[in-house]
């Protein structure tokens, strides 16, 4: 599917991460030291945020809305429509966007909603804030997307444990003068190439699911931890989003060279860069961003936003700029946006 939306224009943008902080090197004596630096040198990831016991990914988004009602002349009141996109909500019910209006003291007349996606929550996330503009209701929504993939991973997955990381994000949409092209496509016959089989209403959570083994690659895990079939994946991440980078191009009426920043979601280094090669871009315009936070699903593509605002990176020539997410699904979206004015808070 593919549509262009007008009169919508992002206001703010701000992210969180944990206070904990896990260097990869210190899985050595987890999954061996020769393992770790193989992992270290293919995923580009050398440490991770991690959440406390406690702590959720609602909390994070909350931390990085605050930033953003601190910084901007934005009235609470004002915000008449919340999104939380995530895996990670706090309970299966109710639905998390409505304890974040609570927590943030926003108006009991907002619409809320929750949408299940992880890497490519962020575009899913655009659009339904968009839809909710467009539709007449709304003036003024938060969006907000993060994940406590921490919580969800097997302690000794070494596939995925030395990969993912906590983060939350909140962005501010309103209504205004700019465009958002958007791009998506789902595969859910593919659903289960990345996966938490167990604890839903099809596989409900019993001793057996919770009961971990390893598979033929050393990996331990239970049915109710996260499932990745690595493989599966990054097949579909370098089939797609040259696919869906093309279609947006074509929609913005401009070439690759004319785009100022594509803002990728960040699974590991690897994929980026194959995926820069068969795109022809440079990581100037494409970066790898994860470095210090590993992939963070549904905070990724904000998350790198704001890791670049730190880097210094220059922001006016992002008036055409391409983001967008890939995985859980399995899914994909891309976006059209326009960032050079949008306030960025790390």
């Amino acid at each position: 599917m593919e549509c262009s939306i007008d009169g919508v224009n992002i206001r703010a943008i701000a992210t969180e991460v944990p206070e904990q902080v896990i260097s990869i090197d210190s899985y050595a004596d987890v999954f061996g030291e020769k393992k770790v630096k193989r992992l270290k040198k293919s995923t580009g990831v050398e440490e991770v945020h991690v959440v406390a016991p406690e702590e959720t990914a609602s909390d994070l988004c909350a931390q990085a809305a605050n930033k953003i009602f601190a910084h901007e002349n934005i009235a609470k009141e004002s915000i008449d429509g919340i999104v939380f996109a995530s895996i990670s909500p706090d309970y299966r019910a109710p639905g998390t966007a409505g304890l974040l209006q609570d927590r943030l003291g926003l108006s009991n007349d907002v619409v809320a909603l929750d949408l299940t996606f992880g890497c490519s929550a962020y575009i899913y996330g655009l659009y339904e804030a968009c839809l909710l503009l467009k539709a007449g209701g709304c003036k003024r929504v938060l969006l907000c997307t993060g994940d406590t993939q921490s919580k969800l991973v097997g302690e000794k997955d070494r596939a995925m444990k030395m990969l993912i990381g906590d983060a939350g994000a909140a962005t501010i949409l309103e209504l205004g003068e700019n465009r958002i092209d958007f791009y998506f496509k789902i595969y859910g016959a593919k659903y289960e190439s990345l996966i938490i089989p167990g604890g839903g209403c099809r596989m409900p959570s019993t001793e057996e699911t919770r009961n971990k083994k390893e598979d033929e690659d050393g990996n331990i895990r239970s049915k109710d931890d996260l499932f990745m079939d690595g493989s599966a994946v990054m097949e579909f991440s370098l089939s797609e989003v040259p696919v869906a980078v093309e279609a947006i191009c074509k929609r913005m009426h401009l070439a690759k060279k004319d785009i100022g920043l594509f803002a990728l979601h960040q699974p590991n280094k690897l994929i980026l860069d194959y995926l820069r090669m068969r795109m022809e871009l440079s990581e100037e315009v494409c970066p790898t961003g994860l470095q210090q936070t590993g992939n963070t699903a549904a905070a990724s593509i904000p998350l790198l936003l704001t890791t670049l605002k730190r880097r210094g990176f220059d922001f006016s020539r992002t008036n055409s700029s391409i983001a967008c997410g890939f995985g859980i699904g399995l899914s994909i979206g891309a976006a059209g946006l326009d960032l050079s004015e949008v306030s960025i808070y790390a």
